[in-house]
């Protein structure tokens, strides 16, 4: 039984019915406090638990046995059946030694485990509301605990709706300007606010002829900067003196020539810095209206942008999966290391300011990167010191302190929940219907904020413990027991091993002479062996 898993299950035999023709495979089920039992599968209810078990975990599942080892029933062999048992037994063995599939509901509905082992059971985050009525697919959003405030971005997901908006929306050279105001929109800004009930209130929307792609809001200067899929960025000033209710400053900003991925505002400076598909690090002073970098840090698109006031330093990762630290201090940024990963396709940066580490997530094939960032001021000498290898096509990431948990979204509407400290997964929720596109973790509530193309925002509380820490202490117990008795096991046999090996060299050096008296060592003294012949 895998030391991580709860349970441990083998297919050990199997059986024809003769009164439907039909082959049952007997599984063998025992948890940690040696409880077992058994259950009966058809090989198609096998097909049916790899099936739903997909749509959590996708290709990181193993294969069940090929179907050409039993065509017909009629005509099937001994060794075929052995074949597929054996094919079975691998496939049943590899999901109960995996915690996070242990926990899913598919596999615990599949080995009846809530009717034979009740206290085995993962916890699973519950959905304590949601957010409904959004204009379009989301692609980002923002939400101050402190304020109650939240901004939402949308755009249109269908091409073919955006192409139509996009043709709609062109002027033709007699036609005057009708204002920057989208005549179709394609993707929008919108501003909730909480009210005293605790319910959020959508108090105004903005709307743009491109898609709005992403967003940072700065609680203390009260901007909001809207990415869009353009190249321009909208500022907005939304004072908190009139309650948020509406914006009274905007102004659209020629930044870049392709879609906006990544922005982060210097309040003191008023220093916009901005990241796009156009390979551009650009940094605007807002104060002068002038650029004062323009910065191009290698050939590849660049993907996000992170920036920490509090070590004045940006975070830029790109699409070859390198991630550049610049020193934000001075006028202009100042690249201080450069950190070349193995991934491609950089997505979502988190920092973590009490253990120093940035998480990255790579969005090809689903490793999340662990980056030591030093102390702050000793961020030159950064480097990767970990790898966690998770779904392919990963798009967003988020992180609790507290908890020591990695959340990542991914493109299939699943949020895969790792245990840091143990560097293993611990569930996989199917939070949406459509890809994820953003999360945030709200530490002081203790809960995790989905995001998605469904047009869609969900409040997950995560579970105080996720199993019983009663359980799990005494798993741990039985597991240390274990490792003891077969250490003790390893020891005797290693033991009997350099006994048994001496025999045989002491045989092999008295064969020429075992006619002659011998001698050995026994308490204090000396006593004679002779040979019998």
């Amino acid at each position: 039984m895998d030391s991580k898993s709860p349970l441990s299950a083998s297919v050990i035999s199997f059986r024809n019915d003769p009164n439907d023709d039909t082959i049952y495979y007997m599984i063998q089920v025992k948890n940690k406090t040696s409880d077992i039992w058994q259950l009966e599968k058809r090989f198609s209810q096998f097909e049916d638990l790899a099936k739903k078990l997909k749509v959590l975990f996708g290709e990181q599942l193993p294969t069940l046995p090929k179907k050409k080892y039993i065509t017909f029933l009629v005509g099937k062999t001994p060794e075929d059946l052995e074949k597929r048992k054996a094919g079975l037994d691998e496939f049943i063995q590899n999901l109960a030694s995996r915690p996070e599939v242990v926990a899913s509901e598919p596999l615990k509905q599949f080995l009846e485990i809530e009717k034979n082992a009740k206290e085995i059971i993962v916890n699973p985050p519950k959905q304590i509301f949601e957010f409904k009525g959004f204009l379009h697919g989301i692609r980002d959003f923002t939400i101050s605990s402190e304020q109650g405030l939240m901004f939402v971005i949308t755009s249109d997901c269908s091409v073919m709706n955006r192409l139509d908006a996009y043709l709609t929306n062109m002027k033709a050279p007699w036609e005057s300007e009708k204002g920057d105001q989208a005549l179709i929109p394609v993707g929008c800004v919108e501003c909730w606010l909480q009210q005293e009930s605790g319910e959020f209130q959508r108090l105004w929307v903005k709307m743009y002829n491109s898609q709005a792609i992403t967003c940072y809001w700065d609680a203390t200067a009260s901007v909001l900067l809207v990415g869009l899929d353009s190249g321009s960025i909208n500022y907005l000033y939304v004072p908190e003196k009139e309650g948020f209710k509406k914006f009274t400053e905007s102004m659209e900003i020629e930044q870049h020539t392709d879609r906006v991925m990544g922005l982060y505002y210097d309040n003191k400076r008023k220093y916009l810095h901005s990241i796009s598909k156009d390979r551009k690090y650009r940094v605007l002073n807002l104060r002068k209206g002038e650029l004062v970098a323009d910065i191009e840090p290698d050939q590849y698109e660049l993907t996000c942008l992170l920036g920490s006031e509090e070590r004045k330093k940006t975070f830029v990762g790109d699409r070859h999966g390198e991630i550049f630290i610049y020193d934000i201090e001075k006028k202009r940024p100042k690249l201080i290391i450069k950190i070349p990963t193995t991934q491609l396709f950089i997505r979502g940066f988190f920092i973590d300011n009490q253990r120093n580490y940035l998480f990255s997530i790579s969005h090809e094939n689903g490793v999340i990167l662990i980056v030591d960032i030093q102390l702050p001021g000793r961020e030159q000498y950064a480097k990767e010191v970990a790898q966690l290898n998770g779904k392919s096509k990963s798009r967003e990431i988020g992180w609790s302190s507290k908890r020591g948990e990695i959340y990542v979204g991914n493109i299939d509407g699943t949020v895969t929940i790792w245990d840091a400290r143990k560097s293993q997964q611990l569930y996989v929720l199917k939070a949406h219907d459509s890809d994820i596109t953003k999360l945030q973790w709200l530490d002081a509530d203790q809960t995790l904020l989905t995001a998605a193309k469904d047009k869609v925002i969900k409040v997950w509380s995560m579970p105080q413990y996720w199993r019983d820490p009663k359980i799990v202490e005494k798993e741990l117990e039985q597991d240390q027991l274990q490792a003891k008795q077969q250490n003790v096991e390893q020891f005797y046999k290693k033991a009997q091993q350099q006994i048994d090996q001496k025999f045989q060299d002491d045989d092999d050096d008295d064969m020429a002479v075992w006619h002659k008296d011998q001698q050995r060592y026994s308490d204090t003294k000396y006593e004679d062996i002779i040979e019998l012949k």
